[in-house]
């Protein structure tokens, strides 16, 4: 079974640390850091917005040369019905019972493609989901868990399986790391329930995998070792966490809606910037 590590109870916050330079894990231009004072004043004014231009905005993070590309993710079902299309998958595959919705494709959220078979993730939410497995043609399916699945990583072991559910009084969380399939068999290695749902996923130089769940910044190891490394002091953008980048340096940073948020390396906890746009000062 994975082990858990807890290492730290929350990260710091030092917007007065911030770089903007084009060092690694320097803010990308046109973002600034939300001044801190303002950011704890807000949960106690709920319907007090620092920028309601982005408010619903959905900020995606992605890696570009040695610094950080921040772009708008379209999250309408127009542009999340494209995203489901584009993603290959075995020309005899039909729906099967437990898959959501009513067409393969529907609540596809991604597909891991090996020499003789595939790994296909489902997540629609409240409708269902699961991890299926096809030989290569996909004339032969397997459900492999019934768990909406948030992610899947190939990892050197095999694969890391993030699956989970946040819904009205729901929120569960699971992380499974299988073997690579063999044929139309796949062995479970190591299974760990998490404190809530997994959101976003950035891979260390030395294999490790961060993700989110509510209650902060999580790890597995390479070893099978659950870590978690700490919680939000301003609150956590778990709910809405779509992507995970780490620079060089060490910085994570975390798209998500409105804001992203900033975790610089700081000994052994990280501090937490939020960013912004300039257009919001």
């Amino acid at each position: 079974m994975l082990k858990l590590v807890l290492l730290a109870a929350a990260f710091l916050s030092a917007s007065s640390l911030a770089r903007q330079s084009g060092a690694a894990g320097a803010i990308p231009e046109g973002w600034y850091v939300y001044p801190e004072d303002k950011l704890k004043a807000w949960p106690k004014n709920s319907t007090w917005n620092p920028c309601p231009r982005v408010s619903l905005t959905e900020w995606q993070v992605s890696s570009e040369a040695n610094s950080v590309k921040i772009a708008e993710l379209p999250s309408d079902r127009a542009s999340i019905s494209q995203r489901e299309e584009k993603l290959p998958l075995p020309p005899m595959l039909k729906h099967e019972k437990g898959m959501p919705g009513n067409t393969v494709r529907a609540g596809l959220t991604s597909v891991l493609h090996f020499k003789n078979n595939w790994l296909l993730a489902y997540d629609a939410g409240e409708w269902g989901g699961g991890l299926w497995l096809t030989n290569e043609d996909g004339s032969k399916t397997k459900r492999i868990l019934r768990d909406n699945v948030r992610e899947m990583i190939p990892i050197s072991e095999g694969v890391l399986v993030l699956s989970g559910l946040a819904h009205l009084t729901i929120n569960f969380g699971n992380a499974f790391i299988f073997s690579n399939p063999d044929g139309m068999n796949i062995s479970l290695q190591h299974a760990v329930h998490l404190d809530g749902e997994p959101s976003g996923y950035a891979r260390e130089p030395d294999g490790s995998v961060l993700f989110l769940t509510p209650s902060g910044l999580c790890r597995i190891t390479k070893s099978g070792e659950l870590q978690r490394l700490g919680g939000f002091s301003n609150g956590s953008p778990w709910a809405f966490t779509n992507s995970m980048v780490i620079t060089s340096d060490g910085s994570i940073f975390i798209g998500t809606r409105m804001f992203v948020v900033r975790l610089r390396k700081d000994s052994d906890r990280y501090t937490e910037e939020w960013l912004l746009p300039k257009e919001c000062r």
